[in-house]
């Protein structure tokens, strides 16, 4: 009977560790579409700008290594198809911005464009001088840390 139960409990902690293993759905489409979006971005600053890229680089390197926690080898080609597809989507808003001859297409994509990095920006904790980079912006805004601790702590 006592090995009965140990195999039970052993395979009990084994379904808890698995399930608890699993990443948010929601938490890695938007470090994904992150990942894309900011790879865009830095390209973007390459070709049609003197702007430094090196917070955009930054905070694209955190994002890749979050999803490189969260990517299993199950599901690493759907991640990459959608890191690819959101890079793109990217690159088309910063094409319009860039280069459309109606200029409320223009400032719609670029908008669209800061809005996007923005909700970026709010995954990774800042510290509380820091701010997102975005391309074209002459406005910073502050992006206020959950804890400010916990970042100071981590570097």
């Amino acid at each position: 009977m006592g090995v009965l139960k140990t195999l039970s409990y052993a395979a009990s902690f084994t379904c808890l560790a698995t399930t608890a293993a699993k990443p948010d759905e929601d938490l890695l489409r938007r470090v994904t579409d992150c990942v894309g979006r900011l790879s865009a971005q830095i390209e973007h600053h390459w070709l049609l700008s003197d702007k430094p890229t090196e917070q955009i680089e930054v905070q694209r390197a955190h994002l890749v290594d979050i999803l490189d926690a969260l990517v299993t080898p199950n599901s690493a080609t759907q991640i990459l198809s959608k890191r690819i597809d959101a890079k793109m989507a990217h690159a088309t808003l910063l094409t319009q911005a860039a280069f459309s001859e109606d200029e409320r297409q223009a400032a719609w994509a670029e908008k669209r464009a800061k809005q996007e990095l923005l909700q970026c920006g709010t995954i990774l904790l800042q510290p509380s001088g820091e701010s997102v980079a975005i391309a074209g912006s002459t406005h910073v805004s502050k992006i206020e840390s959950l804890n400010q601790g916990a970042w100071q702590a981590s570097q």
